[in-house]
């Protein structure tokens, strides 16, 4: 993958994160904790749709880029609404966050680095379970929309100087 195939201004990165892993991994075990990071995953890549892509798991986390938030916002609705379904018909038992900033990425391998992707990754330290948090940038971005997004305001994010203004993603 090149830079160039990555586009210009558009780039959307998207950071997963579930709630309590740790805990539940003490709790219940390698096995039960693995068994969710299946289904998060299995969950991640039903949703993706188009050139968007799984970068990378981190953890008890996923990394995906987009070519627009649109595509972004698709894909993390439909996961908070699967996360959201097998939690209260299967059981599942742990919740989930996300966090999404837009801007330029640089391509490096199968990864994507810089900027966009530090905001991206700080920015779902602070959503809440079952929340999808977003920055200006992205808000701008999916102008005019049908999603409805409340403000949070300015935040500090760790490792970048000016604040970054948030918003939610509404209901």
């Amino acid at each position: 993958m090149t830079s160039e195939e990555l586009g210009p201004s558009t780039d959307t990165v998207l950071f997963t994160d579930l709630v309590g892993f740790t805990e539940y991994n003490d709790v219940f075990g390698d096995a039960a904790a693995v068994a969710a990071l299946d289904t998060q995953l299995a969950i991640a890549c039903h949703a993706l749709t188009g050139d968007s892509r799984l970068v990378k798991e981190l953890g008890d986390g996923l990394m995906f880029w987009f070519p627009h938030p649109k595509a972004a916002l698709a894909t993390a609705t439909a996961i908070l609404g699967a996360i959201d379904s097998v939690r209260e018909h299967d059981g599942f038992p742990l919740g989930i966050r996300m966090g999404m900033h837009a801007g330029a990425v640089t391509a490096r391998g199968d990864d994507v680095v810089g900027h966009t992707v530090n905001v991206a990754s700080r920015i779902v330290d602070l959503a809440g379970p079952g929340e999808l948090v977003v920055s200006d940038s992205v808000v701008a971005a999916l102008e005019p929309t049908a999603a409805t997004f409340q403000p949070v305001g300015p935040a500090r994010v760790k490792g970048v100087q000016q604040p970054v203004w948030l918003h939610r993603l509404a209901g």
